[in-house]
C-alpha cells in the first residue's frame, strides 16, 4: 500500500469516563488515503446523469497517528 497526498477529517464519538458514566465525547480524526500499488487512471468517470463518480482506485482510508508534544 502508497500513501497519497489525499487526506480528510471525520468525527468518531469515543469513551469520556472523565464526564461521567457511559458518556462519549465527539473527536475528529484525520485520515489518509492509502492506495493499493502505484498505478492511477487517468479517466473522469461520471454517472448517467454526469455526476464524478469516485476513483476507481483500490485503497483504505486510515488514520493518521499524531504525536504528543512535551
Amino acid at each position: 500500500m502508497t500513501p497519497t497526498p489525499k487526506l480528510r477529517f471525520v468525527e468518531r464519538v469515543v469513551p469520556a469516563p472523565e464526564y461521567g458514566k457511559d458518556i462519549g465525547k465527539t473527536v475528529r480524526i484525520l485520515q489518509q488515503w492509502w492506495e493499493v500499488g502505484n498505478i492511477k487512471l487517468a479517466i473522469h468517470v461520471t454517472d448517467k446523469d454526469g455526476n464524478t463518480l469516485p476513483s476507481p482506485n483500490r485503497g483504505e482510508w486510515r488514520d493518521v497517528p499524531l504525536e504528543k508534544e512535551a
